[in-house]
């Protein structure tokens, strides 16, 4: 190899060259597209690599500076794993080092294959990942073994924020809520920050119908009765899909958050995934659906606008902002415009996981010696 895999996974110059390694030598296959692969590989590099991470875990404490509460859980971060970076919580150990809270998911209760080849590109140039993979997935039986691995083995601080799917074979909106409930029952006793439905992927059409008002409450309802008391409750929400947002669209997510906020519903994710036309991109003219979702660094306008549409209208929801992060001072907009956490998918696929530490660093910069903490409530 031509890198050190662990110093790679630090410096985001030697993860270039980490990047085109694999990207040399690791090739699609009948099922999967090369990125696909070589998020695969590099699985396995960050499993094996554990037990470094956890003797390495000062390099990213950041320190009570920047530690955060929500509903009543203390975490050393506000840096999280979005949810998509580890479908199949595969990477819990390695990456509880590293993070304030991990989003592993979206978890399934049946094993899914996906949509069919090709389904997912790297658009280097922009610095974006546009995903038409339609909610792959190992199963739930799968997901409870490592959720139980974990809660046995040697960990970092990082609490787990579940995000799972009710989608199966079965669309209708009683087979999504039973599904849901058997997930979260299931997976209940090994998780310690919450629990994150996910009905935004714009590349599996039944989720269109349980975008609505009237689903959302169904949903919090059921996250009500089954949500163990202590745990967060959280959703996620679609991005705009064009800047400025159209009015109706706006109205259109505000009413949705409101309706799971004044039910009970404690944080919201924002604006990671927007839907992009296949069609109209040399990258995507291939695959075989018509709508995919690009996340990374376009998405960062598109995200902060509706972080400071969303906290202007509920200043007291949590706001966790995710999508286009790509440093410091991205994050440092997000926390201005209104969130209380940030996520990082595709900024770790282009950069490596060093870009949490210079977030750290810069949000300890920009705070002037306060506390995270005391910026959040004061600037309520």
């Amino acid at each position: 190899m031509l890198v050190d895999t662990f110093k790679a996974s630090l410096d985001p110059s030697l993860f270039k060259l980490y990047r085109k390694y694999l990207y040399s030598r690791h090739k699609a296959t009948a099922e999967l597209s090369q990125a696909e692969v070589i998020h695969e590989v590099a699985k396995e590099h960050l499993a094996r690599m554990a037990d470094k991470f956890r003797k390495n875990e000062s390099y990213f404490d950041p320190g009570p500076q920047l530690e955060v509460r929500v509903a009543g859980h203390m975490l050393k971060s506000p840096v999280g794993m979005a949810a998509g970076f580890d479908k199949d919580c595969e990477m819990l150990e390695a990456t509880s080092y590293v993070f304030g809270y991990l989003n592993p998911g979206s978890v399934l209760k049946d094993p899914r294959a996906g949509n069919a080849q090709r389904r997912l590109a790297v658009d280097d140039e922009r610095e974006a990942l546009i995903n038409a993979q339609g909610y792959p997935h190992k199963g739930l039986d799968n997901t409870v073994r490592n959720l139980r691995k974990f809660a046995k083995e040697p960990r970092g601080r990082a609490k787990i924020l579940l995000n799972f799917s009710g989608i199966t074979e079965t669309y209708t909106e009683d087979a999504v809520l039973d599904t849901c409930k058997k997930i979260i029952k299931q997976t209940a006793p090994h998780v310690d920050f919450g629990f994150e439905d996910n009905r935004t992927s714009p590349n599996t059409d039944f989720n269109k119908t349980l975008q609505t008002p009237e689903f959302t409450k169904k949903m919090i309802d059921l996250m009500n009765s089954h949500v163990p008391k202590g745990l967060v409750k959280a959703s996620k929400v679609a991005p705009y899909s064009s800047l400025p947002p159209t009015d109706d669209e706006r109205k259109a997510r505000l009413k949705s958050i409101k309706v799971f906020y004044e039910n009970g519903g404690q944080a919201i994710v924002l604006g990671n995934t927007r839907p992009v036309d296949t069609g109209k991109s040399r990258l995507t003219k291939d695959f075989a659906r018509p709508v995919a979702g690009e996340s990374g660094r376009p998405l960062l306008p598109y995200m902060l606008r509706m972080v400071e549409d969303v906290h202007r209208e509920f200043p007291d929801l949590t706001i966790i902002a995710c999508g286009g992060i790509w440093g410091g001072e991205d994050a440092w907009q997000a926390l201005q415009k209104g969130a209380t956490l940030v996520q990082l998918y595709s900024a770790l696929t282009f950069r490596g996981f060093g870009v949490v530490r210079e977030i750290h660093d810069t949000l300890k910069k920009r705070l002037e010696g306060g506390t995270l903490q005391g910026f959040l409530e004061e600037r309520r």
